[in-house]
């Protein structure tokens, strides 16, 4: 009797231990996403300076502005650039490291999750075009309407190219295609948004 209960406590445990591993990336994937609207949150509810020229914080830890989505709910902070992958672990960057407000054509990324659907740029799945971004910076909001959603293969780099002589737009880039197989994300995804107003 007491083996056979001893079976049935170890049986159990190995099933909590399943599902704790099973469940974990959806649970840290869900606070992430919370915390990263909080941040959002902080950044917009500071007083940040009037008539002082918004710009790009150089620190790599601060957060330097938000995007907003509102047709997929998409609210996150944005990180100075350079976009790697310990910059992209604290949230959405600026692709480059030298990304100016005074770009042509201004690149953010954000991860894709194939476990949280909420997770940075995950939603960006569901945009259509038409549908507006707002990026704030300090106290200057830039509104955007989506223009143009395509796939490229991961060296197309060209999409973060400057055309001086185009409206401004603003560039959104992150994973597309992943393959279980090998573990990689195939594709990238660039939703391309034109500028349409800025306020401040």
């Amino acid at each position: 009797m007491k083996f056979k209960n001893l079976y049935t406590a170890l049986g159990i445990l190995f099933i909590v231990i399943g599902l704790f591993f099973i469940f974990k990336p959806f649970v840290e994937n869900k606070i992430s996403s919370h915390e990263q609207k909080e941040k959002a949150e902080n950044y917009k509810s500071q007083n940040h300076k009037k008539g002082k020229p918004p710009e790009i914080s150089n620190d790599k830890s601060e957060v330097t502005g938000t995007i907003e989505i509102d047709s997929v709910d998409i609210k996150a902070p944005v990180y100075p650039g350079k976009a790697t992958p310990k910059q992209l672990k604290r949230g959405v960057s600026f692709a480059e490291k030298d990304e100016s407000l005074k770009d042509q054509n201004i690149s953010i990324t954000g991860h894709t999750s194939n476990v949280n659907s909420r997770y940075q740029f995950t939603p960006l799945k569901d945009v259509s075009t038409g549908d507006k971004v707002k990026l704030t910076i300090g106290n200057e909001k830039r509104i955007y309407e989506m223009t143009d959603i395509k796939n490229v293969k991961p060296d197309e780099v060209e999409v973060m190219d400057e055309h001086k002589d185009q409206k401004d737009q603003l560039t959104l880039i992150t994973c597309d295609n992943f393959n279980e197989q090998t573990g990689v994300w195939e594709n990238r995804s660039i939703y391309v948004a034109k500028h349409i107003k800025t306020l401040s």
